[in-house]
């Protein structure tokens, strides 16, 4: 089983081949006196000879002549390749050296022969980097169908819910999506539609920029057994050009299910000195923070356990069996599956609005401005905050964070976007014991899986809203920080010197 593992598309990401084929269906197409061709220069993007051939038939009728017009085009196409050799998208080597280095599996799948592919990747010199090849020919449906994206992941032995696509085109990209795969488009002839972009995991302009993005994640992420969402915010650059240092900042979700090895990691690679945890006293004492060498805890609750609806006032929780403990969990998802409904402009609004809370609650307020005292006490060794899933308080601690230190919005909200890649895994298995009290093949079923979904994981709206109070209340993000964090300007010189850095 692959444990990192990326697929890509051929034509228009790794070849600038797309607009070359195009040119020559509507050459062809004029020549023969075929009207209305862009429909079908469109529609068949990405798909294979017999899926194409079908699409022609649907849309111009039984009595096109495809294949005269399909070997024409082709024709046609290879005279332009053979003058113009073909041409590699930029960045294609970079990216796949890196890949092969950082131990990827990597596939190919494109809707083209595979005989077709192995000769194209061949002449590029790129067919090396390649362990799966996966051509049109292979499967009875190429894109959109998830077919040929499903067969690439099995011959990698990757989990497509793991796995990254690459796609340039909208038949790909709903393949990949079909086949449950985290997607990146890198757009060549057809541009972004907002109904695609529903789809995808990211858009990037480039395979360069592809390369940014996974070097980020691997160099942000650390692999703990028991956590998912554990991060170094280290190589985070400011506007200033300085960067985050590493070892310094890390963000989490609660640390009471890792493992000895993953306790080591911490203390020692990481040279931890300073847990700061986000959770109230019940949360606390459910699930305590494991003991640490050199490591001192501090108890900063982001939010008043009578907000969260928890009380403790016999403490009989810690004594609860896990049974007991189960129950009490399975009650709580069947009371969330209830409250679904009554919520005020449904799950998101409440969402934004609870976002909104955490920063406008005097409570709360008062709460953060704490966070930075102790960020701006400093240690040698690095600081880790966490919550419960560390994706909300957590989430809104460190926008702010970010915001102080000059990271770009761009990167904040990035930052935060990349708690649902951390924590699918968790999500899924939690929103599978969750949906068992839904009918799911009713509408309603269905629409109240998708809620929880939006309470679980974390959306750009959520942190928007933040941004968009601290705007509306003080004008800015920075007169917010000085005004509710008592960040003045030389105490965030202070924290930008601690924890910002000129080496790259």
């Amino acid at each position: 089983m692959a444990d990192k593992a990326i697929v890509f598309d051929m034509d228009g990401v790794l070849f600038d081949t797309e607009r070359i084929y195009m040119d020559a269906w509507r050459a062809v197409a004029l020549e023969m006196s075929i009207g209305n061709i862009e429909e079908a220069v469109q529609g068949c993007v990405g798909l294979n000879r017999h899926d194409s051939k079908q699409f022609f038939r649907d849309r111009y009728g039984e009595a096109f002549p495809y294949d005269d017009y399909m070997g024409a085009s082709t024709a046609r196409f290879r005279e332009k390749v053979a003058e113009e050799g073909l041409l590699v998208k930029k960045g294609v080597f970079e990216l796949l050296s890196w890949l092969k280095e950082q131990g990827y599996g990597i596939a190919l799948a494109s809707s083209t022969s595979c005989e077709g592919v192995k000769k194209n990747i061949a002449d590029a010199g790129i067919d090396g980097y390649f362990e799966v090849v996966v051509g049109g020919d292979m499967v009875e449906h190429s894109k959109p169908q998830p077919d040929i994206y499903l067969l690439a992941c099995s011959l990698l032995g990757a989990e497509p819910s793991e796995t990254y696509a690459v796609e340039d085109s909208p038949n790909g990209i709903h393949s990949a999506y079909a086949a449950g795969m985290k997607v990146i488009m890198v757009p060549d002839m057809i541009p972004l539609t907002q109904e695609i972009k529903e789809l995808l995991y990211c858009k990037k302009d480039s395979l360069l920029d592809v390369l940014a993005l996974l070097q980020q994640k691997s160099a942000m992420r650390i692999p703990l057994a028991g956590v998912s969402n554990t991060r170094d915010l280290g190589g985070y650059m400011a506007k200033d050009g300085r960067i985050i240092r590493r070892e310094r900042l890390l963000r989490s979700g609660a640390l009471a299910s890792t493992t000895e090895e993953d306790r080591c990691k911490l203390v020692e690679e990481y040279h931890l000195k300073t847990i700061i945890d986000f959770r109230t006293p019940a949360e606390r004492l459910e699930s305590p923070d494991p003991a640490m060498s050199g490591v001192t805890v501090i108890e900063n609750p982001i939010l008043e356990e009578t907000v969260m609806g928890i009380t403790r006032e016999s403490g009989e929780h810690s004594a609860m069996d896990k049974k007991t403990q189960e129950h009490v969990r399975e009650s709580m998802a069947g009371m969330l599956v209830k409250g679904i409904q009554s919520m005020p402009g449904g799950p998101m609004e409440y969402m934004k609005q609870m976002y909104v809370n955490l920063i406008t609650a005097p409570f709360s307020r008062n709460q953060y401005r704490r966070f930075f005292d102790i960020l701006l006490e400093g240690s040698d060794g690095a600081v880790l905050w966490h919550c419960s899933a560390g994706k909300d308080r957590v989430g809104v601690g460190t926008a702010l964070l970010l915001s102080a230190l000059g990271i770009p919005r761009e990167q904040i909200i990035a930052d935060y976007m990349q708690t649902n890649d951390f924590t699918k895994r968790d999500v899924d298995a939690l929103l599978q014991k969750v949906t068992a009290h839904l009918d799911v093949s009713t509408q309603t079923g269905q629409e109240a899986a998708r809620a929880i979904r939006l309470l679980l994981a974390v959306e750009e709206d959520y942190i928007n809203s933040v941004f968009a109070k601290m705007e509306e209340e003080c004008g800015s993000t920075d007169a917010f920080l000085e005004l509710h964090m008592g960040l003045t300007a030389e105490k965030r010189r202070t924290l930008c010197d601690r924890y910002l850095t000129e080496e790259q």
